[in-house]
């Protein structure tokens, strides 16, 4: 089952605590904003008929965080949690502490923000700003940030620009604090050898299976238990919720003949650029850049009295610096439009007047100048019309999608706004959460269905038709929830073939397991493997040898065989069942020898080991200093209000 291999390199320790799963952990370097971020990717925001009420719920160094905010946050928490568990709702995820959660990771960003504050730590304007423009969902038509989807995207989502600002701000200001605070931890030398050498330990020992089948009954189970079966187990064989989507899919093309360029808007655009297409000139040019305006003047005279520019200089210790031929828009770039505008008016070979930039004062000489003819407007027509039609579809599909939203907004149905707009619709049969089509096994989703499943999902009938943008601007889909359909076990008489081997199966499992115990109780009590097996009154399958270091179990790239992790997990000379997929059987285990290891054999693997342990020592200490700075920054939460937001957000009063 395993072999006997070890190599260096990268590895994860996978016996360290994952600190990802930790209660700050994940708080510290992505705060709130993990689930708020998640939410502009995909999915439909929004609180539905929630009432949001104002009052305060938590102090944090003296600022009130209030029900709105946290009844905001805890609905992006959940949308975000929904990206893994698309059947997950509000009241489940309420109750398995959702809300708790996500008021202790706001305290926790806050608390770090306002002390970060009272250092005087600020996170400026560019740095938001740049934050911003780097999140997808934020690009318009040109797969670049867009102002006007950024406002659409906050709008349809219920969120202002300064909420956002403040969560970019918050995170920036967190990642200042505890990013430093990380990389400083430590690790004695005396802690990592035992870790490493942990590492290196080898196992060897048998797997033996007792498969259910072995087991199965040969009579019939009677008509009584099969039904007393069934009845025990009607989430097996529920049919979970199923929704029905309509859904027309469209693209730019929609708006295509509104977005071709005209004669007119070529011939603007092509005169606006006439420095690039108009007839203009390139000069090449040396110059001499020196600090005040007298030395200047002084090379001046210099050179005009016959000294070359490279000596002129040489006498200041400047060198001359060569600008190869350019145009008047990259020399005013390489200096500034003064010294651009006096080296363009001099003729060639002279000095231009001298003029001062943010470098200091340029004597420039005019080395070559050559004359490029104007482009004609027929040679470049067809790049300004489709810069022109660019730049009008995506205004064009902006607007499109505007008025369909805004007349859904209005009331119209979905039928209506297909038939104004010319939209072909289509219906899904019935589908589960991940797209399945239960009584239509050959149905594959399209993509447009796929993209809009989790919003589906989470709408209900009464919702009005929405637009979803394609990923990758490949497109947009035109969607309404048509129907649901609740989960239901299906009748018994459909399933009885099912349930009848259900029966058997469940039987031969349960035999399974007693078999299994009893080899396990044999051989701890010292019974040999093989003499235990045959014990078990029927044929089974010879044990297979297993073996394997601890350490290929944290470099594997794929699941380890759960007997071989269950290897690791025992003591030497003891066995253990372990249950098999699918109620399939048992696995009894016998770790048969324990091979310790010596991380003094591998100095890269005591490195590597240091280096994964100081990642866990550093998200100790930043763990740490939250709860200082929390203590220190004094956090107070009002237990009653907490209490009623629970209550509100599972469906109370």
């Amino acid at each position: 089952m395993g072999t006997d291999h070890f190599a260096q390199g990268p590895f994860m320790l996978s016996i360290f605590r994952n600190f990802s799963k930790s209660p700050i952990g994940v708080g510290i370097f992505a705060l709130i904003l993990i689930a708020f971020v998640v939410t502009l990717y995909e999915g439909k925001s929004g609180l539905g008929g929630m009432s949001l009420g104002g009052g305060s719920i938590v102090s944090v160094g003296g600022e009130t965080i209030d029900e709105a905010e946290l009844t905001r946050r805890v609905q992006n928490q959940l949308e975000g949690a929904r990206q893994n568990d698309t059947a997950l709702t509000m009241q489940k995820f309420v109750a398995a502490g959702g809300l708790e959660r996500t008021i202790e990771l706001t305290e926790t960003g806050r608390a770090l923000e306002v002390f970060a504050e009272q250092q005087g730590m600020v996170a400026s304007k560019k740095l938001v700003d740049g934050a911003i423009a780097s999140i997808p969902a934020f690009n318009g038509p040109t797969g670049k940030f867009d102002p006007t989807t950024f406002q659409q995207v906050l709008a349809q989502r219920k969120l202002s620009e300064s909420m956002l600002r403040d969560d970019f701000a918050r995170e920036a200001l967190t990642k200042a604090l505890a990013i430093p605070i990380a990389g400083a931890a430590r690790v004695p030398a005396g802690l990592v050898q035992p870790y490493a050498s942990l590492l290196l330990e080898s196992r060897e020992g048998r797997v033996a299976e007792v498969p259910s089948s072995a087991f199965m009954p040969t009579a019939a189970p009677s008509d009584a238990e099969v039904q007393g079966f069934y009845q025990r187990n009607l989430a097996r064989y529920t049919v979970p919720e199923r929704r029905v989507i309509r859904y027309a899919t469209f693209d730019k093309s929609i708006v295509a003949e509104k977005a071709k360029a005209t004669d007119a808007e070529i011939e603007a655009l092509y005169k606006s650029q006439e420095k690039d297409y108009g007839a203009r000139e390139k000069r090449a040019f040396t110059q001499l850049i020196v600090p005040t305006e007298a030395e200047a003047n002084a090379l001046l005279a210099k050179v005009k009295g016959g000294m070359s520019m490279a000596d002129a200089g040489k006498s200041v210790k400047r060198d001359a610096l060569t600008v190869p031929a350019t145009d008047p828009r990259g020399f005013e770039q390489l200096t500034g439009p003064d010294v651009a505008a006096a080296a363009f008016a001099a003729p060639k070979g002279e000095i231009a007047a001298i003029k001062r930039s943010g470098l200091g004062y340029h004597v420039v000489r005019v080395d070559s100048i050559q004359t490029i003819a104007a482009t004609p407007l027929s040679s470049v027509r067809a790049k300004l019309a489709a810069d022109i039609a660019t730049q009008k579809e995506a205004r064009a599909i902006a607007d499109f999608v505007g008025e369909i939203e805004d007349a859904a907004t209005g009331g119209a149905t979905f039928d209506e706004l297909a038939k104004k707009f010319a939209l072909t619709t289509e219906t899904t049969p019935a589908l589960t959460s991940a797209g399945v089509a239960i009584d239509a096994p050959a149905y594959k989703p399209a993509p447009a269905v796929s993209a809009v499943l989790t919003p589906v999902f989470q709408a209900s009938a009464e919702d009005d038709p929405t637009v979803t943008a394609l990923p990758e601007n490949t497109g947009y889909v035109f969607w309404k929830l048509d129907r649901t359909i609740a989960a239901a076990p299906k009748p018994l008489a459909e399933l009885r073939a099912q349930v009848v081997a259900d029966v058997q199966n469940d039987k031969g499992a349960a035999a399974a397991k007693a078999a299994a115990d009893k080899i396990v109780s044999a051989v701890n009590s010292g019974t040999p493997l093989d003499v235990a097996l045959k014990g078990a009154g029927v044929a089974l399958p010879a044990p297979s040898p297993a073996k394997a270091r601890r350490l290929q179990l944290a470099q594997s790239q794929t699941p380890v065989p759960p007997p071989l992790a269950m290897l690791f997990a025992l003591p030497e000379k003891r066995a253990r069942a372990l249950a098999m997929p699918a109620r399939g059987g048992w696995y009894v285990v016998i770790a048969d020898k324990v091979i310790p290891g010596d991380a003094r054999q591998a100095p890269g693997l005591i490195e590597a080991t240091r280096e994964q342990l100081a990642g866990v020592f550093g998200d100790e200490y930043v763990q740490q200093f939250a709860s200082a700075v929390r203590s220190e920054v004094g956090i107070r939460t009002n237990a009653s209000a907490v209490a009623k937001l629970k209550s509100t957000l599972q469906g109370g009063q």
